[in-house]
């Protein structure tokens, strides 16, 4: 795993040692809104699902689980992306940028440079991201990454968007 880059933002492999900056990030109850997650109830225990993530696979090894912090050119750290690359070439992708670095296009780049690297060095040819139907920002970034309505899941409140890879010219 390596560092990406895109239009003002770096995006670095996420390690435990990245729980002290993003802690006070994610600690952000208006985060959770439209999310099954909750705020991590202390730096430590964010400290020690940061160290699990370092593996980058998942526990019978199938999977890559990859999670990138995402810094803005400041070298803030703005949030993160994640994806689950899974063995038949798809991924699913997901993203939480802190509430006072919303609306910049930190998400949409960050992802941008995700894809781009899943496409690259993984091979994944489909995307998929969940998200809360009445997540209105979610749903316009999504779209902005040319994803499309794929299904909905009404008793779980949410809805699935994808997207097939597009490969440069000249590639595969």
């Amino acid at each position: 795993m390596r560092r990406l880059s895109g239009d003002g933002v770096t995006l670095e492999p996420q390690v435990a040692a990245h729980a002290v900056e993003l802690y006070p990030l994610l600690s952000d109850p208006e985060l959770y809104v439209y999310m099954d997650d909750k705020p991590p109830v202390s730096e430590d225990s964010l400290r020690e699902r940061f160290t699990k993530l370092e593996t980058r696979l998942s526990g019978d090894g199938t999977e890559h689980w990859l999670n990138w912090v995402v810094r803005n050119a400041d070298g803030v750290a703005a949030g993160y992306v994640q994806s689950s690359v899974y063995p038949n070439r798809s991924a699913e992708i997901a993203y939480v940028v802190g509430r006072q670095f919303w609306r910049r296009g930190y998400g949409r780049v960050a992802c941008e440079a995700m894809i781009g690297e899943l496409v690259a060095s993984y091979g994944v040819e489909r995307f998929t991201a969940t998200l809360d139907p009445q997540n209105a920002a979610s749903l316009a970034l999504l779209k902005s990454l040319g994803f499309s309505f794929l299904s909905d899941d009404p008793s779980a409140n949410e809805v699935t968007y994808s997207r097939v890879a597009s490969f440069p010219q000249n590639a595969r």
